[in-house]
């Protein structure tokens, strides 16, 4: 179980930029990388915002004014540092997120997302994926939509992280390994450990608690000219601050069907058995996830279905939970650029006296290039969540943008 001891944020935000640090000087020295010729690429993004938002949260409980809605401005810098050898790659980012809103009394926010990723073959039948990825923000959907962060569909994420928590801090690491068997089969085993911290004090703690979740997996996949088959095994166990512990294992049947080059479907489900947690009225259940996706140069759409009977959705226990997240972005002609997320999500917490919640989130902006490396872009954002609290919480925020682009600000090859 974690100390009671909350995290300070400075602390923890100084460890995580340390770490980063660390890995990209080791993974950019690294002899896989290091192979052949390698390719370097610094990225830079800005946007100054400005826009309505409301209404304002009164409440660590979660209520808000329905007439109070404030306007406020802000800015959001991201640097990008691309890294690629002949057997390896190395992709990192950096986001912050500066808000100021003209309520009364006056309040500004202050967020950080970054994110690292390392790939290398390093024989014929092996290769390693790392991952690693932090964001400590009052509210993620708002960060994600206004600072263009993007998140891997493959990597796990909780499905709840309240606004009305003011603040919250997660992180995310994975590690895989795969093996190739033959040209069909492949054998792969993978882990990941994430956190997730609420710094808001006991007003809170019957609705969230600080939690982590260590899971591991091996999947063996044989695969055809479309098809592919898996079959492999899941176990986690979950560390809550405030509620019960507790130990899941699952049983993964994988089925995957690519209909041509840019579209294809993918269906994981299996039985699982929650272990370790009192008052549960049955410890057996059922996972599935359910993907479609379509790629082309300029565009993608991805339908994403996920049903857990017991894992950390950011509750404070082991929870069941319904998500939904459809996603699209395209760009038009050379200078015209859409994009859009919604996602919906019921969670139930399976310990006795535990909350449920449930909520949506969509946003969407379109973006019209007013020069080479510039861009204007208006948007706009609704959140709804209730079930945690008597009133629940609705927000709604319009905005505008200008945007400076620039994925190739430094390149060299050495």
């Amino acid at each position: 179980m974690f100390p009671r001891r909350r995290p300070d944020c400075q602390q923890v935000f100084r460890h995580t930029v340390q770490a980063f640090l660390v890995v990209v000087f080791v993974m950019i020295s690294s002899q896989g990388l290091r192979a052949g010729q390698i390719t370097y690429k610094l990225g830079l993004n800005a946007d100054v915002t400005g826009g309505g938002s409301g209404p304002e949260i009164t409440s660590s409980a979660g209520s808000s004014n329905s007439t109070h809605y404030v306007g406020f401005y802000g800015t959001y810098p991201s640097i990008h540092l691309d890294a690629r050898g002949e057997r390896s790659s190395f992709v990192s980012s950096y986001t912050f997120g500066y808000d100021k809103y003209a309520s009364d009394p006056g309040r500004e926010t202050r967020s950080h997302a970054a994110s690292v990723t390392y790939s290398t073959k390093f024989s014929p039948k092996w290769d390693l994926n790392a991952a690693d990825s932090f964001s400590m923000t009052s509210d993620i959907s708002t960060f994600r939509l206004l600072g263009g962060i993007t998140t891997d569909p493959d990597q796990f994420q909780f499905a709840f992280t309240p606004v009305f928590a003011r603040s919250n801090q997660n992180n995310t690491a994975s590690l895989s390994v795969n093996r190739t068997i033959n040209q069909r089969s492949s054998l792969s085993f993978s882990g990941s450990y994430s956190t997730l911290f609420y710094p808001g004090g006991p007003a809170i703690s019957s609705v969230v608690s600080d939690q982590k979740r260590i899971a591991a997996t091996v999947t063996y996949s044989h695969s055809s000219e479309h098809n592919t088959w898996s079959l492999g095994y899941s176990g986690a166990r979950f560390n809550f601050v405030s509620f019960q512990n507790s130990l899941n294992h699952s049983a993964i049947f994988g089925f995957s069907h690519k209909f041509s080059a840019v579209l294809s479907f993918r269906i994981d489900a299996g039985p699982s058995y929650l272990e370790s947690l009192d008052s549960t009225k049955s410890p057996v259940g059922a996972n599935v996830t359910a993907a479609l996706e379509r790629k082309v140069q300029k565009g993608s759409f991805a339908l994403i279905l996920n049903q857990s009977s017991g894992d950390s959705s950011g509750l404070g226990s082991v929870s069941s939970y319904r998500r939904a997240t459809i996603a699209m972005g395209h760009t038009f002609a050379r200078r015209t650029t859409v994009s859009a997320n919604v996602s919906a999500f019921d969670t139930q917490g399976l310990q006795l006296n535990s909350a449920s919640a449930r909520g949506v989130a969509a946003g969407g902006s379109v973006g019209f290039g007013i020069g080479r490396d510039w861009s204007i872009n208006w948007g706009g954002q609704y959140q709804h969540y209730e079930g945690y609290s008597s009133s629940g919480y609705d927000q709604n925020r319009v905005f505008v943008s200008l945007r400076y682009v620039k994925p190739e600000l430094w390149r060299f090859q050495r």
